[in-house]
């Protein structure tokens, strides 16, 4: 009888083998490209995390560095504080002619407690203060943006220094004194500004001390918002381009487009005829933002 299961399970036994032995090969083929593969994305990874730890140390560093630059630049202003404060307890000397009768046209004395600082910097301009606030600082002006990126003693600085826009005319001053003040990160110059959002804050500080060389002047909260600078074709109310008021019907205009503005009502009316005192500073709730309080010059 003939055979031939055998050869056929043979040859199906050496197929599986084979089978068996190449499946083997294929899996440690696999193997080692999967080991090789991993090898790289070790090395991607390890590196990554090298760049991205890289990244944490020079960004802290930078954090520690701008806070500690920032707190020395404050500090500094707070020795300019102090100097006002020592002057405006100390009398001044009293001139020998004071009482004798003047020849000549009397001419503004700088108030003692700026005197020495108006020494120091003839940009000086007067001084702002807003009670329980860290704004209190010297106010500057020239015909350009110095003190945009400098400090008192003129040197550069990146918190700057409170400045009058160069449009305006001090001594006298006009219908609207604009001052401007870097937002700043750790909350001084002009940073707190934005608090006056919450009209609770408003009623503990409705008021700004705002002096110049040579009078001390307290300035009523009229309007507070948010605003922008615009670009010269846009046709909008632009608050900044309001210096000196050329009639009433240009005044009561300004007022009105402010108080439509205004986040919420001071109560505070202004006349035609008052002084107006303006703070600006940068906001972020649009491009260009602005965060911007107005002020009138308290009435006598």
């Amino acid at each position: 009888m003939r055979k031939i299961e055998a050869p056929s399970v043979y040859c199906t036994n050496r197929t599986n083998q084979f089978s068996k032995l190449s499946h083997m090969k294929i899996l440690s083929i696999f193997k080692v490209r999967r080991k090789l593969k991993k090898l790289p994305v070790l090395r991607v990874s390890s590196i990554m995390i090298l760049i991205l730890a890289a990244i944490f140390i020079c960004s802290a560093t930078m954090l520690i560095l701008d806070y500690t630059l920032g707190a020395d630049e404050e500090s500094e202003f707070k020795e300019l504080a102090g100097v006002v404060l020592a002057n405006l307890n100390t009398p001044g000397p009293v001139p020998a002619n004071m009482h004798e009768p003047s020849q000549t046209p009397e001419q503004p004395v700088i108030l003692e407690q700026y005197r020495e600082l108006y020494e120091l910097n003839t940009d000086m301009a007067g001084w702002i203060k807003i009670e329980g606030t860290v704004i209190d600082y010297p106010v500057m002006y020239t015909s350009d943006d110095f003190y945009l990126s400098h400090g008192f003693d003129k040197k550069e600085i990146k918190s700057g220094i409170p400045f009058i826009d160069k449009r305006c005319t001090v001594e006298p001053f006009g219908s609207n004194t604009i001052i401007y003040g870097h937002h700043m990160k750790n909350g001084t110059m002009f940073a707190g500004l934005e608090n006056y959002k919450n009209e609770n804050y408003y009623k503990e500080h409705p008021a700004i001390r705002f002096d110049t060389l040579y009078t001390q002047q307290e300035y009523e909260i009229i309007a507070v918002f948010e605003s922008q600078t615009y670009r010269k074709s846009d046709t909008v109310f632009k608050h900044y381009n309001f210096l000196n008021a050329g009639s009433q019907a240009d005044f009561d205009e300004y007022i009105a487009n402010i108080k439509a503005l205004a986040l919420y009502d001071t109560g505070v009316p202004a006349s035609y005829g008052d002084e107006l005192l303006t703070l600006v500073t940068c906001a972020y709730h649009t491009e260009n933002g602005q965060f911007v309080v107005v002020a009138r010059k308290e009435r006598t």
